[in-house]
């Protein structure tokens, strides 16, 4: 557990400052069916396929996909692993593949995309039952001259989370104060606990001090998270 809150320390020192900032979208994720992953998503992968290798995987469907059309750009992954319950995660990102069995924060080698848009490897290979949190964030580069040449920081792109599942794993604790389920506390979910006050339901979710009503003590429970989040 301790190893756990320690990636989860170092995740937030390293991938929440790239949230907070303006993100670069050059470069941006898509999913399995070609769809823009919007920054700060999560990808759900539940989906277990036999590999030609021997074994299960799960594929995460994630490429990336460069809107600028320049040549220029050099790029990485920074993935850090918050979570793996077994087997082992591996991601082939832009030209070299990388296989780690252990949470850690982790990066891959400098290079170009193949193309405008590269598929990424980023799979998890189980060994039963149980779930893979990777967050993946992408670091663009200028080309500069010499040997060996270097390589300067242009702009960090978008992060995303992708949460590969094998069978029955619960998901995650509702966050408290949560009421219109965007996994986020806000004014909205004040305007939420009004509208069920007025219609007058007892939605859990509402019902933020747990005294099973949703009254205006639950609005000032909600303001007082905002307030001291």
């Amino acid at each position: 557990m301790k190893k756990i809150f320690t990636i989860l320390f170092a995740w937030s020192l390293t991938v929440l400052p790239m949230l907070a900032q303006e993100i670069d979208e050059s470069y941006v994720f898509l999913d399995e069916e070609g769809e823009f992953v919007e920054n700060g998503a999560v990808v759900l992968r539940n989906v277990v396929e036999p590999y030609e290798g021997g074994g299960e995987v799960i594929y995460s469907g994630i490429s990336v996909l460069n809107q600028s059309g320049s040549s220029s750009d050099y790029i990485k992954m920074i993935y850090t692993i918050e979570r793996i319950d077994n087997g082992t995660y591996q991601i082939c990102f832009p030209s070299t593949c990388n296989m780690q069995t252990q949470p850690d924060n982790y990066e891959t080698g400098i290079g170009q995309l193949m193309g405008d848009l590269q598929d990424i490897q980023s799979e998890w290979f189980p060994n039963g039952d149980g779930e893979c949190i990777v967050h993946l964030s992408l670091e663009i580069f200028t080309k500069q001259g010499g040997f060996p040449p270097t390589y300067v920081h242009k702009a960090y792109g978008p992060t995303i989370t992708v949460r590969f599942v094998k069978g029955d794993v619960p998901g995650p604790e509702p966050v408290v104060g949560d009421v219109n389920g965007d996994s986020e506390v806000n004014i909205a979910d004040v305007n939420a606990a009004i509208d069920l006050i007025l219609k007058g339901v007892n939605d859990a979710k509402g019902d933020v001090n747990k005294d099973g009503e949703v009254n205006i003590a639950d609005v000032n429970g909600i303001i007082d998270i905002i307030l001291n989040q």
